[in-house]
Formats: structure tokens, sequence, C-alpha cells
């Protein structure tokens, strides 16, 4: 990605970085020297800052707030509105299912390098029938130190805000876990206000977990009208954004972001508002198909969940649609021509024979 191409919307994360450093004792002028930000376009309409801009305001901030744990701070003080449309979803997603839903693949409208995030599977399944979702965040050789640090604990701060916000109260396990393979830090304190039931450093991996109801039962069912006139409008600022994404992606992106056994070509073409004639057709001008698309997406994840989680083949089968265990090992020789076992043993995974 060219991180000198002006795609951030400056209304957004940048604004909402500088309400919260100024807050926190930056001093305006000093912390817009060097950004090619001034006052004056705070109040422009479709401003937009590039990357190297955005970390030049972060680097400022960190330096003038002069406090441990900034990010985990920005994270949650952050107001919701400075996601634009998509953090209204917050308050009005049926669960937490549809609202990381929406996040997943509205994000690149707030933050167009974030769409990294999106290109494989990262949430599964475990065996204790928890969800996990890896934090696992795309980083580049441009970020320093402080500010890898910064947006590794911004993005752990909105993600718990997020699972806590959205998801279903009325559950038996409501309870959240956070898991960090960094070292306990000096600020460890501020960890301790994250809304989540524990925190524990040195893992394995990052990742957030809950019960599979928290995450999936819907618990606002009065809001799926707002819910939707909000998915509406994520969509047709997806397709204006200025960023440069093919539409077999974008595809892509939903199948995945909406992935369940039943998924069809009209349940997509609805979900992205367009006649499923027109989505065939644009995806045969693209050298692709529909059905060459969700075979890949339904692989990927049966992939992702054979090496991510520990359950029973079967189990893995099922949650991606296939009819039994020896449906997915078939499909699996013939896509990665190799065998589930192989892909399990090479993940350290003992599998389970069905």
């Amino acid at each position: 990605m060219d991180f000198n191409a002006r795609v951030i919307p400056l209304h957004l994360h940048p604004l909402g970085f500088i309400e919260v450093f100024t807050r926190h004792g930056a001093n305006l002028t000093d912390l817009l020297k060097g950004t090619g930000i001034s006052p004056a376009m705070f109040d422009m309409q479709d401003i937009r800052i590039s990357y190297l801009q955005q970390q030049t305001l972060v680097r400022n901030g960190i330096h003038h707030c002069r406090k441990p744990g900034l990010g985990l701070i920005t994270g949650m003080e952050m107001d919701w509105s400075f996601w634009g449309t998509l953090g209204y979803i917050i308050h009005s997603s049926p669960s937490l299912k549809e609202a990381g839903e929406a996040f997943r693949r509205y994000l690149v409208i707030a933050q167009p390098y974030y769409a990294l995030m999106v290109s494989r599977p990262t949430t599964y399944i475990d065996c204790n029938r928890r969800v996990v979702d890896p934090l696992v965040y795309a980083a580049d050789d441009v970020f320093d130190d402080d500010i890898r640090l910064f947006t590794v604990e911004f993005r752990v701060a909105m993600t718990a805000r997020l699972w806590t916000l959205c998801g279903n109260p009325d559950t038996r396990d409501t309870d959240v876990h956070i898991t960090l393979d960094y070292a306990e830090p000096a600020h460890v304190d501020l960890y301790g206000a994250l809304p989540c039931k524990s925190v524990a450093f040195g893992a394995e991996k990052s990742a957030i977990s809950a019960d599979y109801a928290y995450v999936i039962k819907h618990f606002r069912p009065y809001r799926r009208r707002a819910y939707r006139k909000l998915i509406q409008q994520c969509e047709q600022e997806l397709n204006q954004a200025p960023v440069d994404i093919s539409f077999t992606d974008r595809v892509r992106w939903h199948v995945r972001a909406h992935f369940n056994p039943n998924i069809d070509l009209e349940h997509v073409a609805q979900g992205m508002q367009m006649p499923p004639r027109s989505l065939t057709r644009r995806l045969a001008s693209e050298k692709t198909s529909f059905r060459k698309l969700l075979h890949s997406v339904r692989m990927e994840i049966a992939t992702h969940q054979l090496r991510a989680s520990a359950l029973s083949v079967d189990e893995v089968a099922e949650i991606v649609g296939f009819s039994c265990a020896s449906s997915l090992r078939r499909a699996m020789k013939k896509w990665a021509g190799t065998t589930i076992s192989h892909i399990r043993e090479r993940q350290g995974i003992e599998e389970l024979m069905p």
C-alpha cells in the first residue's frame, strides 16, 4: 500500500486521536506539527490524510502526552462516532456476531490499511464451544516500536469494548477473556480497566474469547431495522471509498464475513445491494464465479478451523457445510493437495478420528 496516499478520512480516527490526545495534555499546535493538518481542515468536507500523516500525529501524541499505555487509554476513551456509520452499528446490531461481521467487512472505510486484516480467516470455534478471535493485526516496517505498541494496545481496548457492548448479556456465561503474547508491561494497572473477565500476559498467542451463545445469540430484535439501514449506508460508503479493491475481493470479504453453511448467491447479492445477475456478470468479467469463490472461502475456513482448533473433523465438516468428515477429507485433498492429517500434524494437533 502507498503510505503517502490520502485515503484516511480526517473526521474519523485522526480527529478521534486529536480529541483524546488534547484531553490528556497535548497542545494542539504541537500535536499538529509536521502532520500537514490544520484546525481549518477540521470542518471541511471529505478531507483525507495519508498513513504517514496519521503516524506523525500519533507519534506527536505519544511524545506530548507522555502517558504510559496511551494506546489503551485512547482505545478506552475514543467515541464510537469516530468510526463513522460503522460506529453506530455498535448500538444497533442484533448480536456480537453481526457487529463483528460488519466491522470486518467495512473497517476499510475508516482505515483502508486494515483491509489486510480480512484477507484470511481468523476467528474459530474451539472444542469448549468458545469463539476465539486472534488479536493479530497487520503491521509494517515503517511502524517504529512506540507506534506499534500504541496500535496494538489501541486495538485490544477497542476490541474488548466491542465484545462487551455487543455480547448477549442474558447467556449463562458472559465472561470475556483476553490473552496477550507479550510480557506484562509496567503500566499493567491500565489493563485492569479493560471490560473483560481476565487478561493474561506471556501467552502463546494474543486472542479474545467468549462463550458461543454470548457471541452468536440475538438479544436486540427491535433494533434490526436500524441495523439494516446502517448496513445499507456502509455498503454505499464502501462503493465510494477511494481504495483499490477488486470486485472479487469485495465479494470474497462479504462471503467470509457472513459465512454459514447455507449462504448462497441471492443472499450475498442482497447484502451487496445488487441483482444476482449483476454480481455474476461482474465476477465473470474478473475471470471467476460465485461458485468458485464460495468453495474457496469454505475451504479456507475449514483449513483455518483444522489448524487453529481441536474440533473433530466431523465438527469442522458440520461448521463449513459438508455432509460428513469423509466429504471434507476428499474436498481438502483435492483443494489443498494434502490430507487433513498432514494439516493437523503441522500445527501439533492430534487428529480426532470420527
